[in-house]
């Protein structure tokens, strides 16, 4: 019945297979076959997931053909001297890392001695 159900593309037309089947036409026929209807999922006529996935793609194929690529300019000393200096400015925190942590150790150990003494 479910598969009549889902195969059927109106109420009539589960009705007519109902009648075919020998269950006489009445008005609880009919609002059986419209209330089988809408709670069935019915097979979608249209192009399967692989289809609809490569219909995508081809289309972003196309999108993507209409964008030009950008020409690389010859500053190439810009972006390595800018590279460069966020390599120096690390270097430079780490080190002020390091320096806090054993002027703290140091303090601490002032304050160890003043406490014994």
């Amino acid at each position: 019945m479910l598969i009549m159900a889902k195969k059927a593309s109106s109420p009539s037309e589960i009705v007519n297979q109902l009648i075919d089947l020998g269950i006489s036409s009445s008005d609880q026929t009919r609002l059986f076959a419209q209330e089988i209807f809408t709670r069935v999922e019915h097979k979608t006529s249209g192009p399967n997931l692989y289809q609809r996935q490569e219909r995508e793609a081809m289309m972003l194929v196309r999108k993507q053909k209409t964008y030009p690529l950008l020409e690389d300019d010859d500053d190439n000393e810009d972006t390595v001297s800018v590279a460069s200096q966020s390599k120096k400015e690390d270097s430079h925190n780490k080190k002020f890392r390091k320096r806090s942590e054993t002027q703290n150790d140091s303090d601490d150990e002032a304050y160890i001695l003043y406490t014994y003494c």
